[in-house]
């Protein structure tokens, strides 16, 4: 309704205007041919805009249509992670406190392991040591019976080359065994 008002109020003021400018010798016939050449020129525009202004207006409501979508689509993905971080933070509390149980038991279970480890080499060392310490005096006691019995036959070698009675026994029985 607004439309055909806004029209013939422009063609009032358009009569007016020309009446005014041909001195008042114009009659409202003399715009007829005008009129209709405005007519079908908006005709014709309006029938060759049609299609592409239709097709514009179609692309652009799909256009926001897809965009309104796909924000729908990002708030529940939104909505959805704040759920997810409303429980995680309800939960951080319990989290905290499986975090230090767990944190707790592995420090004992550390210190249990690494007792048991050190333990275990003490007593490993000690046996070494032990295994060492007895190699070391079975050598030393066999050094000390080798030079006790080398001192032994040099001193035997020296009675017997000291004393002629015994230097005779010996040869006698030297010759014994022969």
């Amino acid at each position: 309704m607004r439309f055909w008002t806004a029209y013939a109020l422009l063609a009032l003021s358009i009569s007016k205007a020309y009446s005014a400018a041909g001195g008042g010798h114009g009659s409202l016939t003399d715009l007829i041919a005008p009129a209709i050449n405005v007519g079908i020129l908006l005709g014709v525009l309006f029938w060759k805009l049609k299609g592409p202004l239709r097709d514009h207006f179609v692309s652009k409501s799909t256009e926001v249509s897809n965009t309104l979508e796909r924000a729908s689509l990002k708030s529940k993905e939104a909505q959805m992670m704040l759920e997810n971080e409303e429980r995680k933070l309800a939960n951080l509390n319990s989290e905290i406190k499986a975090i230090n149980h767990q944190s707790e038991t592995d420090v004992m279970v550390f210190e249990k392991n690494i007792s048991k480890d050190t333990e275990e080499k003490t007593h490993k060392l000690k046996a070494d040591a032990n295994s060492k310490i007895m190699a070391d005096k079975k050598a030393v006691m066999d050094e000390l019976n080798t030079e006790l019995l080398n001192q032994v036959i040099a001193k035997t070698k020296t009675t017997i080359k000291s004393n002629k009675d015994y230097q005779n026994k010996v040869s006698t029985k030297l010759m014994q065994g022969l």
